[in-house]
Order: structure tokens, then C-alpha cells, then sequence
């Protein structure tokens, strides 16, 4: 009992991390229409939050001290603004109710692979978690892999097999049929293990619902069959998608590709420019700003009111911060990526783009990994060809061949469309070496016809 109790006391330690810190990773994960969401909400909830708007009449102090008087006559212990001014022995501000209700699905898987993977193929545990797309699946071959990160097949397997036992179940399969066996991977019930049979060889009856057949297939009662149906009905077919705080955001994201950051240049000079609300345009109010400084000058104040004005200006103070420390963070990348992808970024060219990890420029920017990865997630940024391209075509070397491919396929003779193999030679000569049967999947990921069906259209 004790040991569970101190186990329960070192957990709460470890959970006491700087509130500026969580607001701050919080407001730098958000995209560009998310963040004037937050901005509207922190000017609705804070009223020493203020934006700066031209021939706007200040508020008058007798009014903000008057809408104070009217809060704090009546405070109850349970009183949710109470609470959250901090009005017991704990000054702290909270900003807790800001924390995303879920943590990204890399960190989440990060942070369990790790630990659990050889010092020296955790580069490789990133680069597969990097790879991961947004449903959570593996798309790029065991050996596209084993030569981008300089590892043999066998050590990719062992790593991918590490990464398909983290949560959640499914994660790292190759297609939905994996996808399906892996969560019933520890099957024990005998409906769970026939579903797992099932899913194994008999697919193709299962989605025609053939109860009978199967019945008959593995000698067993129709009833145990339908249990099986019920079984892998209730699996979960893209476990990423778990991770999305919100579903409709992520598909709004995937065609709305408003740039978060653009890239420009001149004849000399590079600039960057981060896109979204300005901190400059938001200020602490004055009546506020001043009563704080009042406050503390004066020898006898009401502790209420010094709580609640000094709650809210901390707090608009930590906002504004977090909000200056994102724009900074992704001007800091921006930079980065003028430094080190300045070809591609003049031509719009993938043949261009350099391998590059968000562990990499972590390192070179000086920053944690996590904040390079909530920077630079479900964002886009906008090149100095105008072609807004997403972060992710920056870290994973799979959509760089795909966008080849395409671009490939973009300029052929119609009369003459090019063979997977003719592909792979293109490809070759600029450098990427890709099977063709590997030349073949990224058509059908991108809904590419062969050559034979490109001629006939």
C-alpha cells in the first residue's frame, strides 16, 4: 500500500511541469485558423486581455472596478472563477484548461518506443514513427527504409515489430488486413481467435457475411461465427485517427492549405514570414496594468481583488508570450529550411529536397525534438515558386519520391506513357533508387494509371 502511495506521490511530482510551458506548446501546435480560435477565446475569457484596434474607446476604470466588485461580493469556495484565480493557499496560475485533450500521435509513440528500442537504432524508431501516415499506417518498404536510414532489412523488421506492439493496437501495419491482426494480436476467447482466422483466410467471406460457409470451413456453430463478426467489427481500422482532437480539423487541414509560413526571395536577400495573428496587435489593459501596479504599492488592499488582477494580467502576460514564442519557432525553421533546402525551395523541384529528419534540426536549431514536431505538424509553408507545400513533404522521404513520380508522369508523351520500369531508371538518374514494383504502389497511392490504361484515356 505504501509503495503504491509513493509511486501515486512521484507520479503528481512529475506532472508539475511550468503551466508558460504548456500554454506555450499549446498555442505553437496550433494551425493558423486554430490560433485566431484560441486568440478570440482568450479576449472573450481574460478581460485584461486587450486587442488594439484603432479609435477604440478605453474601457474606464470605474467600470472595471466596478464589474470586480460585483465578482468578488459573492464568492463561493465552489465558484469555478474562484478556483481558477488561484483563491486558496496556491497562487499558481492554471492554465491546465488549455492542455490539448490529447498528446500528438508521435509523441505518444516516441515516448513508448524508445525506451524499448537499442540505443543504436533509435534514429530508425523516429524515422518509422516519422512515417507513419495520418491513419497510422507504414506505406514506405522495408527496404526504402533500410536505405535512407543505412540499416539492413533485418534491423528495419525488428525495429517495425517493436513499433506494431505500442498503442495504439494496430499501429505500424503495412494494410488493413494487418492493421486487423495485430489488434487481436493476444486473442483468448475463442470468438477472439476465430476472428483472428478469419481475418487470416477467409476475408473476402467475412465482407460478404458468408456465416455458413465459414461455419462450415472451420467446424464450428453459425452462432460463434456471428460472435467472431462482432469481434472485428468493433476493431479499429485506422488507429491514428484516435489521436485527432478533433476529426473534421485534420480533413479541413488536408484541403484547406492555407500557409502557415511563407518563404520569399529577391534578387540577394531570403525573408520569412510567419502568417497568422500578430502578438503586437494584443495588449495587457491599461486599467488592469494600472491597478496592478497600484495594488502592490498600496499598504492595506483587498486580497480578492489583488488575487483576480493579478491573475488575469500573469496570464494575459503568459499568453502573449506563448504567442510571440511560436512565431519565433517558426521563423527559427523557416531560417533552417532556407539553409539547408535552398534548391528545392528556389525550383519547387523534389529531386532537390535533402534527407532530413525532425530530430536533425532539433539538434542544429537547438530545440527539443517534441517542439519541432507541434511546429511543424498538420502546417503548411508556401515557397518562393508560390506552391504551398506541406511540412511533411520536408521529413518524409516517401512523399518526396511520390511527388517525383508525378512530376514525372506530368511531362510524358501521352502517345507514349512510360513503363514502372522506364520510371525507375528516370528516377535512378536523379538519384533515388526505387524498385519497380515500388514505382507501381505509389501510382495506385495516388490513383496514377499504368501506362497501358494512360494511353487508352
Amino acid at each position: 500500500m505504501a509503495h503504491g502511495l509513493g509511486a501515486r506521490q512521484r507520479l503528481d511530482t512529475n506532472l508539475r511541469i511550468d503551466p508558460r510551458l504548456v500554454l506555450s506548446s499549446h498555442l505553437l501546435q496550433l494551425a493558423q485558423f486554430e490560433l485566431e480560435d484560441a486568440i478570440d477565446a482568450e479576449l472573450a475569457e481574460n478581460p485584461a486581455l486587450e486587442r488594439l484596434q484603432e479609435d477604440s474607446e478605453p474601457i474606464h476604470e470605474d467600470q472595471i472596478l466596478k464589474s470586480i466588485g460585483q465578482t468578488q461580493s459573492s464568492l463561493h469556495s465552489d465558484d469555478y472563477e474562484y478556483r481558477r484565480s488561484g483563491a486558496d493557499e496556491d497562487d499558481s496560475v492554471d492554465w491546465t484548461e488549455l492542455t490539448p485533450d490529447l498528446p500528438s500521435l508521435r509523441d505518444h509513440l516516441i515516448a513508448q518506443l524508445l525506451p524499448i528500442v537499442p540505443p543504436e537504432y533509435r534514429a530508425l524508431g523516429r524515422y518509422l514513427v516519422d512515417s507513419l501516415n495520418h491513419n497510422g499506417y507504414l506505406e514506405e518498404p522495408d527496404e526504402e527504409i533500410a536505405l535512407a536510414t543505412n540499416h539492413s532489412i533485418e534491423e528495419v523488421q525488428s525495429v517495425v515489430a517493436l513499433l506494431q506492439k505500442c498503442e495504439p493496437a494496430g499501429i505500424g501495419a503495412r494494410n488493413l488486413q494487418e492493421c486487423l491482426l495485430l489488434q487481436l494480436r493476444d486473442a483468448n476467447t475463442p470468438e477472439e481467435k476465430l476472428a483472428r482466422a478469419i481475418l487470416r483466410s477467409r476475408m473476402d467471406d467475412f465482407l460478404a457475411r458468408k456465416t455458413m460457409r465459414i461455419a462450415r470451413r472451420f467446424g464450428v456453430m453459425p452462432d460463434l461465427v456471428e460472435s467472431a463478426f462482432e469481434e472485428i467489427t468493433r476493431l479499429t481500422p485506422y488507429p491514428g485517427d484516435s489521436f485527432s482532437v478533433i476529426s473534421f480539423n485534420r480533413l479541413q487541414k488536408a484541403f484547406v492549405a492555407a500557409p502557415d509560413l511563407v518563404i520569399m526571395r529577391d534578387d540577394q536577400n531570403w525573408s520569412v514570414e510567419v502568417i497568422g495573428p500578430d502578438p503586437g496587435l494584443l495588449c495587457i489593459s491599461r486599467t488592469y496594468r494600472d491597478r496592478s501596479e497600484e495594488l502592490k504599492r498600496a499598504l492595506r488592499n483587498d486580497k480578492d481583488e489583488k488575487r483576480h488582477v493579478q491573475h488575469y494580467v500573469q496570464r494575459a502576460n503568459d499568453f502573449l508570450s506563448g504567442l510571440e514564442q511560436r512565431r519565433k519557432t517558426l521563423r527559427s525553421i523557416g531560417e533552417f529550411l532556407v539553409r539547408e533546402q535552398a534548391s528545392f525551395l528556389n525550383t519547387g523541384a523534389y529531386q532537390f529536397l535533402r534527407p532530413l529528419t525532425r530530430s536533425h534540426m532539433a539538434d542544429q536549431l537547438g530545440m527539443h525534438e517534441s517542439t519541432v514536431s507541434r511546429a511543424t505538424a498538420d502546417k503548411f509553408v508556401q515557397i518562393p515558386t508560390g506552391a504551398v507545400v506541406s511540412f511533411d513533404i520536408f521529413f518524409k522521404p516517401a512523399l518526396r519520391i511520390q511527388k517525383m513520380i508525378e512530376e514525372i508522369l506530368a511531362t510524358e508523351n501521352p502517345e507514349n506513357p512510360l513503363s514502372d520500369d522506364r520510371i525507375a531508371e528516370l528516377l535512378a538518374r536523379q538519384g533515388v533508387q526505387v524498385a519497380r514494383r515500388t514505382v507501381n504502389k505509389y501510382r495506385d497511392r495516388t490513383k496514377l494509371l499504368s501506362s497501358r490504361k494512360r494511353r487508352s484515356a
